[in-house]
């Protein structure tokens, strides 16, 4: 029956540039089986460090064009078979959320041809900040999106991103006390930024959410709770104003630079994290880790 709600969802998501859909119990490996369209060498992984993944949608190409490919876990979707099961509302609504990605995705494309796929960064500090931009508009865009199909997400994406607030700081810590050992800055340069934004993501999904369900903070007393006085508050505020200002313009983006400020969000947030990143006059990149005694090694 995913084929008749993903007509229905079709009435109110673009998913003209949808490749198709794969559902399967064996979901790990129907992600690494999918043929992408080009060579690449990540390995599609599921967001499971703090949310377990039951369904996403990579980007393929096909003929030239980015499309994009609907993975389910079987063991989620079959709810979709019976409205009455208890997981049907959350199938539903993770189904529409994979079906806000293909339009998402489309949109992105359409605005920045030859971008998706087949941008050629700078150097590893383009990579990493371009990650985040691109993974904290896309689950913005994808929960407001999908906020009024079936299962409300609300307490969940606020569970995940209470939880990140709370640990994000004390594990970047670790990576670099681990770094005072080993001395790979590229390394720790990929951890840190990683580290942080997934921190930047989950805020996103949440903050995407409550654009969506039309809330605020006033509706959410724990995250307004976990928020106050925390060091990460200011960069909650500042996400959800980026986010919202590029969602105004959704589709009618006359150049990058409300993503590029997301990408800026990062470096601040990475700054303060003890993680300093400076373009030479030569091209490369020099990184500085200051020693403070949250960072230095027992």
């Amino acid at each position: 029956l995913a084929g008749v709600y993903i007509q229905e969802l079709s009435r109110q998501i673009d998913l003209s540039r949808l490749d198709g859909v794969t559902i399967a119990f064996e979901y790990n490996q129907a992600r690494l089986d999918i043929d992408r369209g080009y060579l690449y060498s990540h390995r599609l992984t599921p967001s499971d460090e703090f949310a377990i993944g039951v369904a996403m949608t990579p980007s393929v190409i096909r003929d030239g064009i980015v499309k994009s490919h609907i993975v389910l876990n079987a063991a989620l979707a079959i709810a979709l078979e019976d409205p009455n099961s208890e997981h049907f509302k959350l199938a539903l609504h993770t189904l529409a959320h994979e079906c806000a990605h293909v339009e998402i995705t489309h949109r992105f494309d359409t605005a920045f041809p030859n971008v998706l796929l087949q941008n050629v960064y700078k150097n590893i500090h383009d990579a990493a900040r371009w990650q985040i931009n691109l993974a904290c508009w896309d689950e913005y865009a994808a929960t407001w999106i999908s906020a009024p199909f079936g299962h409300d997400p609300t307490a969940g994406y606020e569970e995940t991103f209470i939880l990140l607030l709370n640990e994000t700081r004390s594990k970047a810590n670790a990576l670099i006390k681990a770094y005072r050992r080993h001395g790979d800055v590229t390394k720790i340069m990929a951890e840190i930024y990683a580290a942080y934004g997934s921190l930047m993501k989950f805020a996103a999904y949440h903050l995407g959410n409550m654009a969506g369900q039309r809330l605020s903070l006033m509706d959410l007393p724990k995250t307004k709770a976990a928020l106050k006085g925390h060091w990460f508050a200011s960069y909650f505020e500042r996400l959800g104003v980026l986010c919202k200002r590029i969602a105004d313009d959704y589709g009618h983006w006359s150049d990058q630079s409300s993503f590029e400020a997301l990408g800026d969000l990062a470096d601040e947030l990475v700054v303060e994290g003890g993680l300093i990143v400076s373009h030479r006059n030569d091209g490369s990149l020099y990184m500085d880790i200051p020693f403070t005694s949250e960072t230095m090694p027992e």
